[in-house]
């Protein structure tokens, strides 16, 4: 239905991160990747992030015409005392960025997007062509011409 790339996250550090989450002393957040759910409706595709600490501001949600990409970049930022000493970091932060193509069958110019409770939702309505039709049958031993 519809194609996902996420970005891979850096390998920089990636063993201090493990040996430090699993002695329990990492100092460094691990990289923030929200939860995505994708719904289809008769009528739409619905996106769900979990982006929970992320505001207005700190989103991006673009759609590229030609591609039909649907593209989702953010930064979560982590925001320390300003005389705290970093003991333990069990959070993730940092920038992301999640790309989708959206079949041919949405309109990706009506997308809306709604940020409540740390969940941005997109919802991306269906084009009317793509909507099923009824058909009507006939009865009475007498066919039914094309409508």
């Amino acid at each position: 239905m519809f194609a996902l790339t996420n970005t891979v996250p850096s390998l920089e550090g990636a063993f201090d991160d493990v040996m430090g989450s699993a002695l329990g002393y990492a100092t460094r957040a691990a990289r923030f990747s929200p939860c995505v759910d994708v719904v289809s409706t008769a009528h739409e595709l619905v996106f769900q992030l979990d982006v929970p600490g992320v505001s207005y501001n700190d989103l991006d949600v673009t759609v590229e015409k030609g591609s039909r990409t649907l593209a989702i970049r953010g930064t979560r930022k982590y925001a320390a005392a300003p005389d705290g000493q970093r003991i333990v970091l069990g959070r993730s932060y940092g920038d992301f960025a999640i790309t989708y193509t959206l079949p041919e069958t949405c309109d990706g110019d009506r997308l809306v997007a709604h940020l409540a409770d740390g969940v941005l939702t997109l919802r991306v309505p269906k084009t009317p062509k793509s909507a099923p039709r009824k058909i009507r049958i006939g009865g009475g031993g007498t066919p039914q011409a094309a409508l």
